[in-house]
C-alpha cells in the first residue's frame, strides 16, 4: 500500500520511498548552496542516534592517474597564455616566471633575475602558443594545473587540513558510490562531524555535495547504519538536488527517522511510496 502524506502550502522536498536507495528530492525553491546549509545539517542530524557518529568523506585523488591529465595540462597552458587564469595574488604568474627562467636561462646572474623573468614572460605572452616548444608548454601547463587543481587534502589551505585531520577516524580505499571506482582514486578520509556546527563548517571548508555515513561507534565505515549521498541531477524527469538515502535497516528509517523528518520539514515535505 502506498503512503502519501500531503501538507498545505508549497512543497519543495519530496521523499520517494518506493526506490532503493530512498530519494529526498530538494527543489530549487528551497534554495541552493549556502542558503540550504542549515536545513541540510538538520536533515543529517535526524539520522543520528545516541552512540552513533556522523562521518563525512574527503576523497584524495592521484594526479598521476588522472585519465584527463594531458587535456587539463594543455588547456591550462592555453588559458594562462591567453590571460584568462584567475590569479589575483600573482602566485601562478610567479611560478611560471620561474619555469621560463629555468628553461631559457638556468645559469643567469642572480642580480638580473627579476628583470629577466619579466622579459621572458613578456616574450612568452607575445609569441603564438603554437610556435613555442612543446616541452616548455607542458612544463607551464603542468605548473598552472597543479596550482589551480585540488587533488588531495594537502592541496587545501591549512584551516581545512586541520579541520579534517583533527577529526579523522578512518582511511579507506573502497569506493562507496554505486558506480565504477574512478581509476585515479587514491583514498578516502572519513572524519567525524557530530554537531551541527561541525557539519556547517564541513560544508564551508570542503564540499556541500557531500557523502557521509551514520554508524555505531567502534565499528567500520562499511558497517554503516545510513549512507547519505547529496548530489545534483539534471534529467528530463527531474532537475534539482537529491539526497540518496541507503538504510541498512529500512524499518528503522520508517519508524524512527521518517517521523523526525516530517517533524523537521513540516509542510515543505511530501512523502511518497
Amino acid at each position: 500500500m502506498n503512503i502519501f502524506i500531503s501538507f498545505k502550502g508549497g512543497k519543495v522536498l519530496k521523499l520517494i520511498m518506493n526506490t532503493s536507495p530512498f530519494r529526498l528530492e530538494q527543489g530549487y525553491d528551497l534554495g541552493f548552496g549556502p542558503s540550504v546549509y542549515d536545513t541540510m545539517a538538520e536533515v543529517i542530524i535526524t539520522f543520528q542516534n545516541p552512540n552513533e557518529d556522523i562521518l563525512f568523506s574527503y576523497t584524495n585523488w592521484d594526479i598521476e592517474l588522472d585519465p584527463h591529465i594531458d587535456y587539463f595540462i594543455e588547456q591550462s597552458a592555453c588559458f594562462f597564455h591567453s590571460g584568462i587564469i584567475h590569479d589575483p595574488d600573482q602566485s601562478i604568474a610567479h611560478k611560471v616566471k620561474e619555469v621560463l627562467l629555468h628553461h631559457y636561462e638556468p645559469k643567469c646572474d642572480p642580480k638580473s633575475i627579476m628583470a629577466l623573468q619579466d622579459q621572458l614572460m613578456t616574450q612568452f605572452k607575445e609569441n603564438p602558443l603554437n610556435e613555442l616548444e612543446e616541452e616548455l608548454i607542458r612544463k607551464i601547463g603542468t605548473t598552472v594545473h597543479e596550482m589551480q587543481t585540488i587533488y588531495t587534502l594537502k592541496d587545501r589551505d591549512k584551516k581545512t587540513q586541520s579541520f579534517v585531520n583533527n577529526r579523522l577516524v578512518d582511511t579507506t580505499s573502497t569506493w562507496p558510490l554505486p558506480y565504477d571506482t574512478p581509476v585515479n582514486l587514491k583514498n578516502i578520509l572519513w572524519y567525524r562531524a557530530n554537531s551541527k556546527e561541525d557539519i556547517l563548517r564541513s560544508f564551508d571548508l570542503t564540499d556541500w555535495w557531500f557523502t557521509c555515513v551514520i554508524m555505531n561507534r567502534n565499528t567500520t565505515v562499511e558497517n554503516y547504519n545510513y549512507f547519505l549521498d547529496y548530489t545534483e541531477e539534471h534529467r528530463e524527469e527531474y532537475d534539482g538536488m537529491v539526497l540518496y538515502i541507503t538504510a541498512s535497516k529500512k524499518r528503522h528509517f520508517k519508524d524512527t527517522v521518517l517521523p523526525r523528518l516530517i517533524d523537521l520539514l513540516g509542510d515543505k515535505l511530501e512523502v511518497v511510496g
